[in-house]
């Protein structure tokens, strides 16, 4: 069985029209948030009881996520209003998403240590 589009026709594409990246690493987060509302679904039928903490490999989804959009945003404009080509803007969008992953796994408990201490800190001057 085979897929129905060409992965080479989608590189093509964005080789001819690099604001495609420009505009995935804008939106693509909130892509995300529609996979939410089957699990809010579920919840309301009361299939699904979400945890009341997230564990580390959520935790570490989310410093993805979130750093990754940050700052793949922000390097796909810079890119793309350098001229650089929409090849080369791919490798280095899915290089910097490498490199973010990597970060977060070598150093996920010590992110989460610190991150759970600035919230204990907030919540004391509330």
């Amino acid at each position: 069985m085979a897929l129905p589009f060409s992965f080479i026709d989608i590189l093509r594409y964005i080789e001819s029209e690099p604001g495609v990246l420009v505009a995935f690493s804008a939106f693509h987060p909130f892509a995300l948030l529609l996979l939410t509302i089957p699990l809010w679904l579920f919840k309301k039928m009361g299939i699904y009881k979400p945890a009341e903490t997230i564990g580390i490999f959520g935790f570490s989804v989310i410093v993805i996520l979130m750093v990754g959009w940050l700052m793949g945003f922000v390097f796909q404009i810079l890119l793309m209003f350098m001229g650089v080509q929409g090849m080369k803007m791919l490798l280095i969008y899915i290089a910097m998403y490498f490199c973010i992953t990597a970060f977060v796994i070598v150093n996920a408990r010590g992110l989460q240590k610190q991150f759970d201490r600035d919230m204990l800190k907030k919540l004391k001057t509330n």
